[in-house]
């Protein structure tokens, strides 16, 4: 297939291209586009099937098709009501997702999403999950979780961190859970963490350190030590 430079104010794909880079104001793809190299663009409207091979940066990107990056992929606001996956560092200042994510490292001022996360560390100052997640590091000022369906994070801290369920098949299994306030629900944590730590009724914890704890009737606590 012809390889070609893609550089110009317009970029745009409604057929199958491929591409050694691309250096644009704006790409739009409909159809089908692989980029062998960087992609640096202001705009990104990407509908179709889009692979760049290396580094993707640009000022604002949305994505209701499939993208696969294999490289970073830096930006000022993300939308992803499609798939996005990324084998590098995902920087973004805004980060909304209602599809699926196959992220490796996150680092976000806000991180939402109401569809499938898979991440392996998410670093942010706010996180909000409505839907599910799968992630071994989670940190953020502000973490709010109001699940769909099972999920697992291995380690969560936060200054806030509130875990509930929006659906009754809602469930979060964690290993570490730590934060100055932390309220949890339909969880099953082996470690909690914090100054004020409140658990709900469907709450199953093997260890809590806290300064004050409140359980409410039907939660399960191993043990309970004050932090030193």
């Amino acid at each position: 297939m012809h390889t070609q430079s893609g550089h110009d104010k317009r970029v745009r794909v409604a057929g199958i291209a491929t591409y050694d880079e691309v250096i644009a104001d704006r790409l739009d793809v409909s159809g089908v586009l692989t980029v062998d190299g960087d992609v640096r663009v202001e705009r990104a409207k990407l509908s179709g099937a889009t692979t760049v091979q290396s580094d993707l940066r640009v000022d604002t990107m949305t994505v209701s098709g499939a993208t696969n990056v294999d490289g970073d992929v830096t930006a000022a606001d993300i939308t992803v009501s499609g798939s996005l996956s990324a084998t590098g560092t995902t920087a973004a200042d805004a980060f909304e997702c209602s599809g699926s994510v196959q992220l490796e490292h996150v680092k976000a001022d806000g991180f939402e999403a109401s569809g499938a996360v898979e991440a392996r560390t998410i670093q942010a100052g706010t996180v909000r999950i409505r839907g599910a997640i799968e992630a071994g590091r989670v940190e953020a000022d502000d973490v709010g979780f109001d699940l769909v369906s099972d999920s697992v994070v291995s380690r969560l801290v936060g200054d806030s961190v509130v875990v509930s369920r929006h659906r009754p098949d809602g469930f979060l299994r964690a290993e570490h859970v730590e934060g100055d306030r932390v309220a949890l629900d339909h969880v099953d944590v082996g470690t909690v963490v914090g100054d004020h730590v409140r658990l709900g009724s469907d709450a199953r914890v093997e260890v809590v350190r806290a300064d004050e704890l409140d359980a409410a009737d039907g939660a399960t606590v191993g043990t309970v030590e004050r932090r030193e």
